[in-house]
């Protein structure tokens, strides 16, 4: 939790376009047929396309997706082209422009959704948040996480709402009791002892099944503690320090504690604070703060940015290199036996506020595990930390949903809170703090409904597929196929001008229409006018700054 802490210490205390869209050029071998899948993301020394959003391990940063992994596999040869539908039908034939090609599938989609873990609040607006059809407001999030609290109790709410609403229930933990820490206490960080991780995996594991939950992840923010009087942590709250190498051991005694306890449960680890933090040593950059521009860094790697690349990562401490640092990821792939013992990768998206690929030195650059981002809001002293619920705040956090999902493949995507409860900020979805300081005090943020346009439309089950061509620096797109087999482009526009765009559908079948439904400065998921797909081609109409689905 990247939370603004002023008086969620208090409480805390008093309580207790890249590869899923990815610009990968067609196929170029037979004629027509289904686009070839290149390597499996960008990752060191790959150059970045045209079509992402951020910079990528060792890419240079360039205006939207990634270029192909090294040592993937190259893009497939073409079969035959089916021929173009006339008003639906079959997909056309592997396209030169903008294509989505439903037969290229990349991560499957467990959904969205957001916590309510530490909040003070006791019921949310179920209906609104966890179904599609209720009403106007409704976004249809399917995932909630709740928290456990050093002593096992329950800290959040909602878990009977979402599971009747179909959704799935995850968990994480914060800190253990302070005695079973280095540090004596349970706020501002501290290392568990090594003798307390049988009894701490234990307690994890107990939680878990006791609440029924999906998945449970054993740390919350491994990479992260609170630091009064730095200015980008402010106060204290509970957290806990995991070295790479700590996580390393301690994701083996908890495989135990799961097996025998939550056999069911799916373990999430390490849940870092900064994406980046997965990959590298190195920390993120871009801090509000002139007298701090960078993340605090608790393990004193010293080496800052927002893009992995081998000369920025041979400054980091060696102490940092030798274990005592981030990199979990890494250093979990070179213990296989931890490798196994876990079955998410848990993130989150602080920061940096973008995802990293996976990189081409872990399992020959193929993902294996599902990849999770389970928490991300506009925090104090970064980027996109409000007070704000306009159009320009919500393409901006549409824009992080499709880092996620493009570069990083994650199969789930949450936000943080409902309401922000206790700074003036956006770390709630759709509420600020009591309202303040907008024209429109009662009305949702324009990124909860931005965050609908994937939620509402890319359900459980869904997933996302290549999508290409795209050269738009002001257009992020990406793909999806529907359980059904049906297409879905989410298209963020980030210019002050309408645009279109001819999308060829190919690999699949393509309906005779899709429906835009638009998040604009005047629009909250609006449905337009059915667009006739012809020739298995659509012209997919973008309104400026502005979300479009099309489904």
């Amino acid at each position: 939790m990247r939370t603004s802490r002023i008086a969620l210490s208090l409480f805390v205390t008093s309580s207790l376009v890249a590869l899923a869209c990815s610009e990968t050029p067609p196929s170029t071998g037979g004629t027509g047929g289904v686009v070839g899948v290149g390597g499996t993301g960008p990752t060191s020394g790959g150059a970045v396309g045209v079509g992402g959003i951020g910079p990528t391990s060792g890419g240079a940063v360039g205006v939207g997706g990634i270029g192909p992994s090294s040592g993937g596999a190259g893009p497939g040869s073409g079969g035959a082209g089916a021929a173009p539908g006339t008003g639906g039908g079959s997909g056309g034939n592997a396209p030169a422009g903008v294509y989505i090609d439903l037969a290229a599938e990349r991560q499957i989609i467990r959904g969205f959704g957001l916590n309510s873990a530490l909040a003070p609040v006791s019921t949310l607006p179920w209906d609104d948040l966890y179904t599609t059809d209720a009403n106007a407001n409704s976004i249809g999030l399917s995932i909630l996480r709740v928290g456990m609290n050093p002593d096992g109790s329950l800290t959040g709410f909602g878990i009977q709402e979402v599971e009747n609403r179909g959704g799935l229930v995850i968990g994480s933990t914060w800190t253990p009791p302070g005695s079973w820490k280095d540090s004596g206490t349970e706020e501002n960080g501290g290392h568990v002892e090594p003798g307390y991780y049988q009894e701490w995996a234990e307690r994890i594991a107990t939680f878990a099944n006791t609440n029924n939950l999906y998945a449970m992840s054993i740390a919350n923010e491994s990479d992260f503690k609170s630091c009064p009087g730095v200015a980008v942590c402010t106060v204290a709250y509970d957290t806990t320090e995991w070295f790479a190498s700590e996580m390393v051991e301690f994701v083996k005694v908890a495989r135990v504690a799961f097996d025998d306890i939550a056999p069911t449960v799916l373990m999430i680890a390490p849940e870092a604070s900064e994406w980046i933090h997965v990959w590298s040593n190195i920390s993120g950059t871009g801090s509000l703060q002139a007298s701090h521009p960078h993340s605090s860094d608790p393990y004193d790697c010293g080496c800052y940015g927002n893009a992995i690349t081998p000369e920025l990562e041979a400054t980091c401490a060696q102490t940092c290199k030798d274990g005592n640092g981030y990199d979990y990821g890494h250093f979990l792939w070179a213990d296989q036996a931890a490798w196994d013992a876990f079955d998410i990768m848990g993130v989150h998206e602080y920061d940096s506020q973008i995802a990293f690929a996976w990189p081409a030195d872990v399992n020959n650059g193929v993902r294996d595990k599902e990849v999770w981002q389970t928490e991300m809001s506009g925090v104090m002293h970064w980027p996109e930390q409000g007070p704000s619920m306009d159009i320009a705040n919500g393409i901006a956090v549409a824009g992080w949903v499709h880092s996620a999902m493009t570069v990083g493949e994650a199969s789930a995507w949450l936000y943080w809170w409902y309401e922000a409860y206790y700074e003036n900020d956006n770390e709630g979805l759709g509420l600020l703090k009591n309202r303040e300081g907008v024209t429109n005090p009662t009305g949702l943020a324009k990124r909860y409904f931005a965050v609908g346009n994937y939620s509402k439309f890319v359900r459980p089950d869904s997933h996302a597929v290549a999508m290409g061509g795209n050269t738009n620096p002001d257009v992020l797109l990406s793909g999806y196929k529907s359980p059904t087999g049906s297409p879905i482009v989410v298209a963020i526009n980030k210019s002050a001008t309408e645009v279109t765009i001819p999308i060829t559908i190919t690999g699949g079948t393509a309906p005779a229409t899709l429906m835009p439904t638009v998040t604009s400065a005047s629009q909250n998921l609006v449905d337009g006018t059915p667009v006739d797909v012809t020739g298995g081609v659509l012209m997919a109409t973008l309104p400026a700054t502005s979300v479009t689905t099309f489904h």
